[in-house]
C-alpha cells in the first residue's frame, strides 16, 4: 500500500486527505503532517478534519488509513509527500509577495525531510511556487527528477474550463495546455489547444481568446475575493493528479514545474513545462511553439529567473 505523506494539513492537506480516501484507484496510508501548535487547536480545523476523515473510511469501508502527527519522523518510507507547508496567498498579495515569510517554513521543513524520507517524490505546492520547488530541491538532496511543482496542472484546468465556457463543449472535450510560470506571466499555449479535436484559435476570435487568457491569470485573485481564501480543492485535485501518475507508473504528461536540462533552452533551473510523470519521476517534454509562444515563454522565465535571485537573497 501506497503510503502518502501530506506535509501542511490546511485547506489544500485537508482536501488531498478528503480526494484521496474517496479514491478507490490508490489505497494508500495517508501522514497528515503540521506544526504541533496547529494541531493542538482543539476545536480547530486539523483536529476536526482529521476525525470526519475517520469516520468517511468507515463509511466506505476502504482500505485506506490516515494519521495526524506533527513529527516529521512519521514521514519516512513515504513513497509520495504533497508539500503545501506555508501562508497562502490574500487578495491583495501577489504569489511573490510570500517569498520572505514562506522561505524559512519551506527550507527549514525541506532539510528535516530530506533526512527521514529519501526515496519520496516530492510535489511541491506552497507559493511563490517556481521559486519554493527550487528551495525545496536545494535542501531535499532528492534527485532532480523527484521534486517537482504543482502549478501547471491546475491553471491548465483553468485554461481547459474557460475553453469550455467559450465553446460550449464540455470539458472532456478540451485538450490544452499552460506552460511557464505560475504567475501573471504564464503562457496558455493555444497553438495547439484543442476543443473537439479541431483547433480553439480558430472557434474563437481575439476578443475572446484574450479574455480567456486574462481570466486564466486571473483565476487565483478571483478565487480569493470570492470565497476569502485561496483555491484549495482545485489545488489538491491536481496535486493528486500528479502523484497517481508517479506512484500508478502512467506515464501521463502533465504540466510540472519541472527541472530543466536543456529543454527550451534552459538549464538549471525549473520552468513550467510538459512532464512525463512515471515511476522514474518527471521528465521534461519538448513540444513545438510558434515564435510568439516561445517569446511569451522566455519573459516567464525571465520572471522566475528574476524571483530565483530573490530567494538567493532571502536565503543569504
Amino acid at each position: 500500500m501506497a503510503k502518502i505523506g501530506l506535509v501542511g494539513f490546511g485547506g489544500i492537506g485537508i482536501e488531498a486527505a478528503k480526494a484521496l480516501v474517496l479514491d478507490s484507484s490508490l489505497v494508500c496510508d495517508i501522514v497528515a503532517f503540521d506544526r504541533p501548535e496547529a494541531l493542538s487547536q482543539v476545536p480547530g480545523p486539523q483536529q476536526g478534519a482529521y476525525e470526519e476523515i475517520l469516520d468517511a473510511i468507515g463509511i466506505l469501508r476502504t482500505g485506506h488509513t490516515i494519521r495526524l502527527t506533527s513529527d516529521v519522523k512519521d514521514l519516512a518510507g513515504c513513497d509520495a509527500i504533497i508539500f503545501t507547508a506555508g501562508l497562502p496567498r490574500r487578495a491583495d498579495q501577489s504569489r511573490a509577495d510570500l517569498i520572505g515569510v514562506n522561505v524559512a517554513i519551506v527550507g527549514g521543513l525541506a532539510k528535516q525531510i530530506g533526512e527521514v524520507a529519501q526515496g519520496a517524490f516530492l510535489v511541491m505546492v506552497t507559493n511563490p511556487l517556481d521559486a519554493m520547488v527550487e528551495l525545496a530541491f536545494r535542501n531535499l538532496g532528492f534527485p532532480e527528477s523527484h521534486v517537482i511543482g504543482q502549478a501547471g496542472v491546475l491553471d491548465t484546468g483553468r485554461f481547459n474550463i474557460q475553453a469550455s465556457l467559450a465553446t460550449g463543449v464540455p470539458a472532456s472535450q478540451v485538450d490544452s495546455i499552460v506552460m511557464g510560470g505560475h504567475g501573471p506571466e504564464m503562457v496558455p499555449i493555444y497553438s495547439t489547444a484543442k476543443v473537439a479535436y479541431k483547433p480553439l484559435a480558430d472557434q474563437v476570435n481575439a476578443d475572446v481568446v484574450a479574455k480567456i487568457t486574462r481570466e486564466v491569470r486571473d483565476r487565483g485573485r478571483t478565487i480569493i475575493q470570492r470565497q476569502g481564501k485561496s483555491a484549495t480543492f482545485s489545488t489538491a485535485i491536481a496535486a493528486i493528479q500528479m502523484v497517481k501518475a508517479y506512484l500508478l507508473d502512467t506515464r501521463e504528461i502533465l504540466p510540472s514545474c519541472t527541472r530543466l536540462n536543456g529543454e527550451y533552452g534552459y538549464s538549471g533551473i525549473y520552468g513550467g513545462v510538459p512532464t512525463v510523470i512515471s515511476r522514474a519521476g518527471g521528465k521534461a517534454v519538448v513540444i513545438p511553439l510558434t515564435d510568439a509562444e516561445k517569446k511569451a515563454f522566455d519573459e516567464s522565465m525571465g520572471a522566475t529567473k528574476a524571483i530565483i535571485a530573490e530567494l538567493d537573497q532571502v536565503s543569504k
